[in-house]
């Protein structure tokens, strides 16, 4: 069974430093192999980096509004019944991702703040400016925040498709992003630049160099890379094929919707 020091050696293979800003995501499958579980892992975690980031994504603020604009991939006026089971957002709501144990014990560790998106919030410590940055309007804004610092982002057991800064690239690159409606304690929201489908995001691992470093924990691969780097490979990739990143899904709606823009936009 993997140990504290386990983990704490994963992070020094994929060398990160203890001040590096870091946008950690970690898989819940790994919490039944380490002894003590997610508070180990977590404590490993807090024990190798001290400017850290990690989802608290929260779905089941969204709602369904009767009008809104075109090719949105939203059924207008469905949710009459589905919006009276959504949540107000406010900092104390849980995270409701499909992996959020980790997260929701970072949520409740001393001095853990929590950006204002009811949507797709982060929680931080030692990074409130980013936190600051990331409002409704701009999802992204941390991630620009972070641009130019020596950022890192940690993938432990994760899949690409949790790489959230390739949606601030795909935004950034002009492809097609959705609206979406939220509710918060001052009313319902409209939430711009909603990203697309993350499930082609594996491919970006094709076009980063050694730049991306590698290890495992008992077989579960695990990866970091510079954010700066990351973000300037995927936009100069998306300039050069626009239909990249994109999954294989022939009945992806959101990954058809977009390609249905670049080839409007191309003709």
């Amino acid at each position: 069974m993997l140990q504290y020091r386990d983990i704490k050696t994963a992070l020094q293979d994929l060398c990160i430093e203890r001040s590096d800003p870091t946008i950690v995501y970690a898989s819940s499958q790994l919490i039944p192999q380490v002894r003590g579980g997610a508070q180990t892992i977590l404590g490993a975690i807090l024990g190798s980096i001290d400017n850290i980031l990690m989802p608290s994504f929260t779905y089941r603020t969204m709602v369904i509004p009767e009008f809104g604009p075109p090719d949105n991939l939203i059924n207008y006026g469905s949710g009459r019944i589905s919006n009276l089971d959504a949540a107000i957002f406010t900092p104390e709501l849980p995270a409701d991702f499909a992996d959020s144990q980790i997260s929701e014990i970072f949520r409740n560790y001393p001095d853990v703040s929590r950006s204002a998106h009811p949507i797709f919030s982060f929680l931080g410590l030692g990074l409130d400016s980013a936190l600051i940055s990331q409002t409704i309007s701009d999802p992204y804004g941390h991630i620009r925040f972070l641009q130019g610092k020596d950022a890192k982002i940690v993938l432990l057991a994760k899949d690409p498709s949790a790489l959230f800064s390739l949606h601030f690239c795909e935004q950034v690159s002009g492809r097609k992003q959705f609206v979406r409606w939220a509710i918060t304690q001052d009313g319902i929201k409209e939430c711009p630049h909603f990203p697309g489908c993350p499930r082609g995001f594996h491919k970006i691992l094709y076009q980063l160099d050694a730049d991306m470093k590698k290890t495992q924990i008992v077989g579960d691969p695990c990866y970091s890379v510079s954010l700066d780097h990351l973000v300037s490979t995927a936009v100069a990739l998306l300039s050069t094929d626009p239909y990249a990143l994109l999954c294989n899904d022939l009945h992806c709606e959101k990954c058809n919707a977009i390609r249905r823009d670049i080839r409007q936009k191309v003709g």
